[in-house]
């Protein structure tokens, strides 16, 4: 019987296959979003739920962190009321070089801390090889993951690592290091963390110092204690203090809920039309459900009919999720730097979706028993005689549909709004195709700087390689660094600076008024002319004071590539030889891609493969701030698109029922004299009054969430303009999608209309 349910259902489906499968989509875009927040959501759970969090506390030093030398007296002290004195580092990132068991020598780019031995049990981190922690400076523990990835299935402990460059961690005598265990990798906590190291190899490094407030002593108590240790900072005696570490406010928890409900919406949405949908059919079939119950049907064999039919959609949608999280998690890798990208395991992601899954069967179970209440005393007659009722519940879902479409296309005009503002109007002098022509290479490793030279030459011995830049920084847009520049007026303003070889405006044609100094000048600078004209202002001619240093101005050019200038009243460009990318410009009409698949290969020869290149033509803006910027413009709008999809297939669905049931009363209206625009306005007015509700609520919740951006951008929002855009877009939509059908009905034939009845 449950299969001959089954198939009744599906086939229903595939009468209206298409709108079936675009809610299914639509539903599975929201599958995605809830389960991608709901997992960071119990990941971050995790962290702040970790054991004894009631009595664990954060120790701090008065305006800084703490150094080496100063954690070093803590741990020296008895301080009475504090226990598990936890120490760790900031995220430092370095180069090392892995002898395994067969004695290869592996060089890797690995992210580290420094910790003490209390690290791993005070935040509830388990060792996968015994109990054994790091007794001396020398030992290392290595994260799960980069084990496996230097190792592969073979145990670690025991072998040896060392540091590539000597200077990677100033002032550091230890070289090389003993690996003496292997720590679970946990979910957010320290996901790019490879080694952790001893605290006390890190003397110039900025420490954070943790741990439990004893049972029988309060942190008054604690305090008292800690102001006998002190310490003179800036001739200022300083001394710690300590202050519980779990947030005691309800702020974290709001935005958390926030961020959920947001989330939800998309899901909500989905749900709300694919329910409404799969019920309006079934209603639309009380014919043959009152002769199924003529043949003898229970109200358990119309449960289950409707049940299988959600059951099919749901477990369609959710197989459509799965394919579409696994197109997000591709294209988040992509567009994400690497740096930045959060570990995304499948399996637990899954296991979320599943659980969703699950519970929205259970909340459909749960729904479908209305409709079949309401059919319990369904029978031929009633169908004949029975009356239309309002669809109050049907126009509150659509109001709420239509809210939620409001909601997000506001909030994707607005944010790509303020990220125009922002960096749309950079100033870059090189045509799309000069960008594309432009390869930059990162040095990113102590293996590729030691081999720079030979690198270089073998890339300008390229023929289509026809002009070399060397930089500082990177030339992509946010990338610039900032420094002050004291006013006649002794007020303190901010000015963009970049770091190169003085063939830096040539090569980026950008005008230049003055001379191309050769190699490093000291002491020399040029000028932007936005900042020339405030050094009029304030009398500045030949040189010009920047933080405390002196420099002799010897040129002034336009912008700096890729200035955006805001919060800044200019640019100052710094002539210098250092070196951390370098820029070759291809001759025109070159291969793209097959000239960084060379000028890889090129690198390849010199720095091994276990290690990272970073070679990519200066358009693409993957893996970069912009690349981010990108995936979350793209990620609004599809939510956007789909809000507006259900939107539109809730809409149409109601308007054709409303046509279809109400055929004979406008026939009969049409009889008494009623106009086709008496008739319009019986139908469009039901709508116009739901899109006017909606927009009243949802356009103001926009503009209050974009407005409590901090930000001087948020002044290219405050205008009416964009909310007038908003307003006419979506009438606009919900016109045409209703528009059809009533012209239908506002043209039918009341004589054909009744001889069918």
């Amino acid at each position: 019987m449950i299969l001959h349910y089954l198939k009744v259902a599906l086939r229903n489906l595939l009468k209206y296959k298409t709108h079936s499968f675009i809610s299914a989509l639509c539903l599975a875009v929201g599958i995605v979003c809830y389960t991608i927040v709901c997992f960071f959501m119990q990941e971050w759970t995790k962290l702040e739920n970790l054991p004894d969090s009631e009595r664990r506390i954060r120790v701090q030093k008065q305006n800084s962190f703490f150094r080496t030398s100063e954690v070093k007296r803590l741990e020296e002290q008895s301080i009475s009321g504090l226990e598990c004195l936890t120490i760790e580092s900031f995220y430092i990132s370095t180069e090392i070089e892995v002898i395994d068991n067969e004695q290869r020598n592996l060089p890797f780019l690995i992210g580290c801390k420094g910790i003490n031995s209390n690290f791993f049990s005070y935040n509830n981190r388990k060792l996968l090889h015994g109990s054994r922690l790091p007794e001396a400076p020398d030992e290392v523990v290595l994260s799960h993951k980069f084990a496996s990835k230097a190792y592969g299935t073979a145990n670690p402990i025991g072998t040896t690592i060392r540091f590539s460059d000597p200077q990677s961690i100033a002032e550091n005598t230890i070289q090389s290091f003993k690996v003496v265990n292997v720590v679970e990798d946990n979910g957010l906590q320290d996901p790019k963390v490879d080694c952790y190291f001893s605290y006390e190899i890190m003397s110039y490094y900025a420490l954070r110092v943790y741990g439990y407030l004893s049972p029988k002593t309060d942190l008054e108590t604690l305090n008292k204690s800690l102001q006998s240790i002190t310490w003179q900072q800036n001739e200022d005696t300083v001394h710690p203090y300590a202050m519980f570490s779990a947030r005691q406010d309800k702020e974290l928890e709001i935005v958390q809920l926030l961020v959920l409900f947001i989330a939800s919406l998309i899901l909500i949405s989905g749900l709300i039309n694919f329910l409404k949908f799969i019920i309006q059919m079934f209603y639309n079939r009380q014919r043959e459900i009152a002769l199924r119950k003529c043949m003898g049907s229970e109200i358990k064999g119309l449960f289950l009919l409707l049940f299988t039919e959600i059951f099919w959609m749901i477990s369609i949608a959710f197989l459509l999720s799965l394919g579409v999280t696994e197109i997000m998690i591709n294209l988040a890798e992509i567009y994400i730097p690497s740096q930045d990208m959060p570990d995304l395991p499948l399996s637990a992601i899954y296991i979320v979706q599943l659980q969703i899954y699950i519970a929205l069967l259970a909340v459909c179970t749960l729904a479908i028993w209305f409709p079949i209440r309401r059919l319990r005393q369904v029978s031929i007659i009633s169908q004949i005689s029975r009356n239309h009722s309002r669809h109050i519940f049907r126009s509150v879902m659509m109001w709420l549909q239509l809210g939620i479409a409001i909601f997000f296309v506001g909030s994707t005009l607005g944010i790509n709004m303020l990220l125009h503002e922002t960096f749309g109007r950079a100033y870059s002098p090189l045509t799309s195709e000069e960008e594309e022509n432009i390869i930059s290479l990162k040095v990113n490793t102590q293996r590729m700087r030691q081999n720079i030279n030979p690198i270089l030459s073998d890339i300008q011995a390229l023929p289509e390689c026809i002009e070399t830049l060397t930089m500082t920084g990177d030339l992509q847009i946010g990338s610039h660094f900032v420094r002050t520049y004291k006013k006649a007026d002794q007020s303190m303003v901010s000015i963009t600076i970049a770091e190169g070889t003085p063939s830096y405006f040539k090569f980026l044609n950008i005008p230049l008024q003055g001379k191309e100094v050769g190699g490093e000048a000291e002491g020399t600078v040029y000028v932007s002319e936005d900042f020339r004209l405030q050094l009029d202002k304030d009398s500045v001619q030949d040189r010009v004071e920047i933080e405390g240093q002196s420099y002799r101005i010897i040129g002034t050019f336009k912008k700096l590539y890729k200035e955006t200038q805001e919060r800044t009243i200019g640019s100052a460009f710094f002539p210098s030889n250092r070196s951390r990318y370098f820029y070759f410009k291809l001759a025109p009409g070159t291969d793209v891609t097959k000239s960084i698949r060379r000028i890889t290969e090129i690198c390849r020869n010199y720095v091994p493969t276990t290690l990272p290149l970073e070679v990519r033509s200066l358009a693409d803006n993957k893996q970069t701030l912009m690349g981010s910027m990108y995936m979350t413009q793209v990620a609004m709008a599809i939510l956007a698109i789909v809000s507006i999809l259900l939107v539109i297939l809730s809409i149409y669905s109601a308007i054709s029922m409303d046509t279809v049931s109400r055929q004979k009363e406008i026939a009969i209206r049409k009889i008494n004299g009623a106009t086709p625009w008496i008739i319009a306005g019986i139908f469009g007015k039901a709508y116009l009054v739901i899109f006017l509700l909606a927009f009243a609520v949802a356009y103001p919740l926009v503009r209050l969430m974009l407005l409590s951006i901090n930000d001087d951008v948020v002044k290219c929002i405050q205008g009416w303009d964009w909310g007038i855009v908003i307003f006419f877009s979506v009438a606009l939509m919900v016109f045409l999608t209703t528009a059809y059908k009533i012209y239908r009905i506002m043209h039918i034939n009341p004589a054909e209309i009744i001889k069918n009845e």
